[in-house]
């Protein structure tokens, strides 16, 4: 007897057991290596170690500065197919089950099964489906309908579908819809980013792709390396203000009958961009029929993605009217060849390079201060100041200081430098220095205005504007640091302007007026450019301010276009930036200037 108590009979019949197994095993191998099977499997083999797969990372997500979600990925999946896992049973059945299921065509989806894939070297294939224009889009399916598909490969008594896997691919999703669509951009079915934020920093969101050898026996015991992810971004929107001048813009359009409007917020100290409401609105969840207007299909933003206004806060060039004014003044200043309380006799036209400027009604306002041509926003007064006082040299130098003809470089897709000709252009002509001073002949974008006005709130310095406030990587975060662009004017000079305005602020653009602050702006009504001249009948109306004016905290910027109420910024832009800025204090907690005052009085 053996230890373990068995007879030595049974043991000989365990090792011959044994035996016979090892044998047929290897019996086996030669079998595949040079039986009949033996090119069929080879081919398989050569399939797995030539077939590579690119993998790509999860998109980052985008947050507003409190962290609500802005831009996040949900559930979606892919169709593919293992072309030699398929049986002749299973291609049917594929093809019935996704044709009952996703109401798509069955012979569609047969002869997509059918197709004799090896003969062209593809071993794994993704189902399509076709769209308007004969084009061919990949089947997508949510999670719900990829629960059902996975239950019925598990499943030995559900129709047999051998071969087919769905393959996650996360799906673009904005939770705020419309809400900054603009400023976010967006995502098409290829995972690429366009316009706005997704365009801007789509390779960071994005991450980078990996390349892996997809072994086909099993593909499952394959190890596979981690895929870098995207960056998260933490933008300087804050959702509640969004939604606040949203609102606001909104009502003023329905109100003023307007064709469009922005109304941006920025904080003039760091550049932070609070607010960016642009109607008419993009919902990013939905862009297809928002390019359909455009007369655009998705793949022609391939080629004409620099070619769209997307966002016309920094794509859309306009003439700003008298908000330029602002400039015009401030240079003059800083240069020392005006004071505030210079007099100009206004006899209601100029002659600046042999044409002739009047005033916006037309009329002569006779003696005034340099604070009263600006508070009645007196053309005339201006181009005296630019073409008499100023010159053009001086006068384009300091347009260039303050950031015009050039882009601001705002992190965001799409932007525009604007136009400006200087003498150094071919066309340039005196008449320009006349009509540039009162913002006529000469183009802007809202975010340029804004970075411009901005160095006047902010003692002379102009600070970039910017969306993105933080970077949130797997290495940690990384905040950048405000970017200066310049002084274009010294502290004093700022001040000067400043109080002027807040002096024009009580008198034109009385209608802009906040109880208990302090604010400074200026009201624009600009005309319109057509190939065959201004346009007699719409306008653009505008306001930009900032406050309060001990501490400024904010520069907002208004603009409707063709507003039909009435042409005038003082009447439908003025009162837009009052109901902004008395919302806009209390979500701020900035307290009026009496209670600041005594604070800072320490009583």
């Amino acid at each position: 007897m053996i230890p373990n108590g068995l007879p030595y009979r049974r043991v000989s019949v365990l090792l011959v057991i044994m035996g016979l197994s090892a044998l047929a095993m290897f019996i086996q191998l030669i079998r595949v290596q040079f039986g009949p099977y033996a090119p069929v499997f080879s081919t398989w083999i050569e399939a797995a170690e030539d077939t590579e797969a690119e993998i790509e990372p999860v998109r980052g997500l985008i947050y507003d500065r409190d962290g609500d979600l802005l831009a996040t990925n949900v559930p979606m999946y892919y169709l593919e197919v293992e072309v030699f896992q398929l049986t002749q049973a299973s291609r049917k059945q594929i093809a019935a089950v996704l044709a009952r299921t996703l109401v798509l065509p069955y012979e569609d989806l047969a002869n997509q099964l059918n197709a004799d894939w090896g003969s062209l070297g593809q071993y794994r294939i993704r189902l399509t489906r076709e769209v308007d224009g004969g084009e061919r889009w990949p089947i997508t399916i949510d999670q719900v309908a990829a629960d059902v598909l996975k239950s019925f490969l598990l499943d030995p008594e559900a129709p047999d579908l051998s071969g087919l896997k769905p393959v996650p691919a996360p799906k673009r999703e904005y939770p705020a819809s419309a809400l900054a669509g603009h400023v976010l951009g967006f995502v098409n079915q290829e995972g690429k980013g366009y316009f706005g934020i997704e365009g801007f920093y789509d390779n960071w969101l994005g991450g980078k792709a990996i390349t892996v050898e997809r072994g086909y026996i099993p593909p499952e015991a394959r190890i596979q390396p981690d895929t870098p992810t995207g960056v998260n971004l933490v933008l300087t929107l804050d959702l509640d203000i969004q939604q606040m001048t949203d609102d606001i813009l909104e009502k003023a359009i329905e109100d003023t009958g307007s064709e469009s409007g922005q109304i941006i917020v920025m904080d003039p100290r760091n550049g932070e961009i609070l607010a960016m409401a642009i109607l008419p609105s993009l919902d990013p969840n939905n862009y297809e029929p928002w390019l359909a207007e455009l007369g655009l299909e998705a793949e022609d933003l391939e080629t004409e993605e620099d070619e769209l206004v997307i966002n016309p806060a920094v794509g859309g060039q306009f003439e700003p009217g008298s908000t330029f004014k602002i400039l015009t003044m401030a240079a003059a200043i800083d240069a020392g060849v005006i004071e505030p309380e210079d007099q100009f006799i206004d006899r209601g036209v100029i002659e600046v390079g042999g044409v002739k400027i009047r005033n916006w009604n037309g009329g002569a306002w006779g003696p005034q201060t340099m604070v009263g041509c600006i508070q009645h926003s007196l053309n005339v007064c201006l181009a005296y100041v630019a073409s008499e006082k100023l010159g053009a040299a001086p006068f384009y130098d300091y347009l260039t200081a303050f950031g015009m003809g050039r882009v601001t470089g705002i992190d965001l897709s799409g932007e525009v430098s604007g136009q400006m000709r200087t003498p150094r252009h071919p066309e340039w002509t005196e008449a320009d220095l006349g009509t540039n001073s009162f913002g006529q002949g000469i183009s802007v974008t809202p975010v340029q205005l804004i970075a411009a006005v901005g160095a006047v709130a902010n003692e002379g310095v102009m600070v970039q504007p910017h969306i993105v406030r933080a970077v949130v990587g797997p290495e940690g975060a990384y905040w950048p640091k405000p970017t200066t662009l310049g002084r274009p004017i010294s502290a004093e000079s700022a001040r000067t302007i400043t109080e002027m305005l807040v002096q024009s602020v009580e008198g034109e653009a009385k209608y802009a007026h906040v109880n208990g602050y302090e604010i400074a702006g200026k009201t624009g009504t600009a005309q319109i450019p057509t190939e065959s001249g201004y346009d007699d009948r719409w306008t653009i109306a505008s306001f930009i301010g900032w406050g309060p004016v001990s501490d400024p905290r904010f520069v907002v910027l208004v603009r409707l276009d063709k507003p039909e109420s009435s042409p005038w910024g003082s009447v439908v832009a003025a009162p837009v930036f009052r109901d902004v800025v008395e919302r806009l204090v209390a979500m701020l907690e900035i307290p009026p200037d009496s209670v600041r005052e005594q604070i800072a009085a320490g009583e």
